[in-house]
């Protein structure tokens, strides 16, 4: 199979296990679902690294770090599919699949719709495309592709076969 298909099996994959994270809250069955859905929490903050971010009055940097390091794979896995895309065109593209999240979450009311979201989100996907075009200077793109798709499948197969077993013996 070509690198380029692969990689946009991977990227699909990759989209799905990040919309479950961030708009399912990685529920696991049909209960925890309806738990979310009917939780009906609502809310939008617009002011960045605000009280979203604040707990017990210092700022929690897990959530902005976890935030970016979610999206470096999405840079990173653009940089190997949309190589006819400019820079500009992928960081739009990142940008507005936050804010469809973040939309998301507030249109089906399963948590609060925050900017800070936004803006985190989308600089771990710049760190990531900058990661590949820095790799890229290093190693040519058909290898380096080659093996950032090798290792991205492997690294996604690990955990979702692990939770495919734990929710097997856990059912």
């Amino acid at each position: 199979m070509e690198k380029k298909v692969k990689g946009n099996y991977l990227f699909m994959c990759y989209l799905v296990v990040l919309v479950w994270i961030l708009l399912f809250k990685m529920a696991a069955s049909p209960a925890d679902f309806k738990a979310l859905v009917t939780s009906g929490q609502r809310a939008i903050n617009l002011i960045p690294f605000s009280e979203s971010v604040i707990i017990n009055g210092k700022m929690d940097l897990s959530e902005i770090i976890n935030n970016c390091l979610i999206f470096v794979p999405f840079g990173g896995l653009l940089g190997i599919i949309s190589k006819q895309s400019s820079n500009l065109q992928k960081i739009l593209m990142m940008l507005g699949f936050s804010v469809c999240i973040e939309m998301s979450q507030y249109i089906l009311g399963i948590g609060a719709t925050d900017i800070t979201d936004v803006l985190t989100n989308t600089l771990g996907g710049i760190i990531g495309l900058g990661v590949y075009r820095g790799l890229s200077k290093l190693v040519k793109h058909d290898r380096l592709d080659k093996i950032l798709v090798t290792l991205g499948s492997v690294l996604f197969a690990i955990p979702l076969i692990l939770l495919s077993v734990l929710l097997l013996f856990n059912s």
